[in-house]
């Protein structure tokens, strides 16, 4: 089977070098990294690969290019090869432009400059990974389909237990997607993007968590994590906030999603406080089994976004926005067993909880952003 192929779109060429040196770094042994510094070129380039036999699993474009612009580029992308994953990276935070990519091209993952090298690899490896997870999946569910029409053919009767099949297919679904958009789904088919006003984000990883998951076995590290976030799931529900998902030891929610409210500032940060308090009871009974603590950070940020569902086969519910990467930022400047929050998140919670002032810290890529702890 022949090589396949990533490509990085942008009209500088001082940051597709960039590109292409990160990504051969991780990817070079495997993938073949190919740039193209126009619209126009990139979609040349993926026909000569598709006439070639070639997958192209990942398309990474820039937003702000002469004539045709990245989102433009990942419609037209979507509509010769809608498999690809396809991810927008782009300086300027342009909502209209990022709703209609995930509209009309189904797009992954929106990435601000300048991007955050580890972020950019994990997401890309993610990609590649649900990219021939979804492939394979096709097969299986054409040979799936083939067969259950034969069997309808052959099999009248067993109308009744395809149904309660189906009923098990929609309860599921209701377990993995927020209630509103699974019921949207289950009923049209589909689920709309939605842009929403006020979304507070809250993050938690855990510190120098790759030396601890070293010292552990496999499974006592699965057991550890599937015991704190089990009680993160619980914790959150109790606050109204929705899960969005995990990834490796970094746990993501929010409030004000899918059904809008003007409390979801306040819920998260409750909920915030009632998560680092758990760790530390859970810590200190580890500290008397002679276990290792995992201390966590934890930071959120409230603003604009964008929420719905991405994947065909395997649904996700998941959020794009600057907001997002802000409330990211707020976890990585926080400390161990601190909640961090933005100016815009104090603004809505300053009468409801003690807040310590920070002071303008540096951002990458942001500049001095005003900080607070929440004692």
């Amino acid at each position: 089977m022949k090589e396949a192929a990533i490509i990085c779109v942008d009209d500088e060429r001082v940051v597709l070098n960039g590109l292409q040196s990160q990504l051969t770094r991780d990817f070079g042994s495997e993938y073949i990294i190919e740039m193209a510094e126009s619209a126009e070129e990139a979609l040349e380039l993926i026909e000569d690969l598709r006439e070639e036999g070639r997958d192209v699993p990942v398309i990474i474009t820039d937003q702000m290019m002469p004539g045709m612009k990245g989102h433009e580029l990942l419609i037209e992308v979507h509509q010769s090869s809608p498999q690809t994953f396809k991810i927008l990276l782009t300086g300027q935070s342009d909502i209209s432009a990022i709703t209609e990519a995930v509209n009309s091209a189904n797009l992954y993952r929106y990435i601000a400059k300048p991007w955050d090298g580890t972020d950019l690899i994990l997401t890309v490896k993610e990609a590649i990974r649900s990219f021939y997870q979804d492939k394979q999946l096709e097969i299986q569910n054409k040979l799936l389909e083939r067969h259950n029409r034969e069997l309808e053919q052959l099999v009248e009767e067993r109308t009744q237990e395809l149904r309660i099949e189906k009923e098990k297919s929609e309860e599921l679904l209701l377990n993995i997607l927020p209630n509103e958009t699974a019921q949207e789904l289950i009923e049209r088919g589909e689920a709309t993007p939605r842009h929403y006003n006020q979304v507070t984000i809250l993050f938690t990883d855990f510190q120098a968590f790759t030396k601890s998951a070293s010292d552990i076995t496999p499974q006592e590290l699965v057991s550890t994590l599937n015991e704190c976030f089990t009680a993160f799931d619980e914790i959150i529900g109790r606050h109204d906030l929705e899960k969005i998902k995990t990834i490796g030891d970094a746990y993501m929610c929010a409030g004000g999603i899918p059904t809008e409210n003007t409390t979801n500032a306040v819920d998260a940060v409750a909920a915030a406080i009632e998560i680092r308090d758990w760790i530390t009871h859970w810590n200190a009974a580890r500290q008397l089994a002679g276990k290792d603590t995992w201390e966590a950070r934890l930071g959120l940020h409230t603003g604009e976004l964008i929420a719905g569902v991405i994947g065909k086969k395997k649904f996700a519910y998941d959020v794009w926005g600057d907001a997002v990467n802000l409330a990211a930022r707020m976890e990585t400047n926080s400390e161990a067993g601190k909640i961090n929050i933005s100016e815009a998140t104090y603004q809505l919670v300053k009468d409801r909880f003690n807040c310590a002032s920070r002071g303008k810290i540096e951002v990458k890529g942001k500049g001095l952003m005003e900080m607070y702890f929440v004692d």
